[in-house]
């Protein structure tokens, strides 16, 4: 796996063909969906994140989720940001936006560490994100985009109407538990 840095708008790194196949169609194969409950956030609904009590119901996610604990993604993550995660919180959430949806331009919190989102084609192929400059992450199936919270890190989503479930995978690595 190798990614392609970007550092225009701001640095970020796209890596294309992230998960495994085997792992990649059990993201699709989940029943879930959530509305956006405060617009212009991602607060207050009902969050699917993969913890140790998954093991047996998704043991694909599961072994991503355990990676990033101290394994090659970990390894992966480690590489291209420059960052020792050991000791950090590893966050693996399914996304699944429906209806109207938007995120207001915002920059993380510089406690989380790592901002990771992976595209899929779950019911279609939906936007990517915004880059605060009024760009866009081209978004394409298995497709990873990250990069290392800071001020320059403004991003965003425009108001989009989901009909469908729009399924993306989001890894964090937050310096607290939350």
């Amino acid at each position: 796996m190798k990614a392609i840095t970007f550092d225009k708008p701001w640095k970020h790194w796209i890596v294309d063909d992230f998960l495994d196949q085997d792992t990649l169609a059990e993201v699709k194969s989940i029943e879930h969906q959530v509305d956006q409950v405060m617009p212009g956030k991602r607060r207050n609904s009902v969050r699917m994140f993969i913890t140790d009590e998954h093991e047996n119901q998704y043991p694909h996610l599961y072994h991503l989720y355990r990676s990033l604990h101290n394994g090659a993604y970990k390894t992966f993550f480690e590489h291209y940001t420059g960052i020792d995660y050991t000791g950090m919180f590893p966050r693996l959430e399914v996304i699944s936006d429906i209806g109207d949806f938007w995120l207001d331009p915002h920059y993380d919190r510089p406690q989380k560490r790592l901002s990771a989102l992976l595209y899929t084609d779950h019911t279609q192929l939906y936007p990517g994100t915004g880059l605060g400059d009024g760009t866009r992450v081209e978004s394409k199936d298995n497709r990873c985009f990250f990069f290392v919270a800071g001020d320059h890190s403004l991003h965003d989503y425009p108001l989009v109407h989901f009909p469908t479930v729009r399924r993306c995978l989001q890894i964090n690595y937050w310096t607290y538990q939350n």
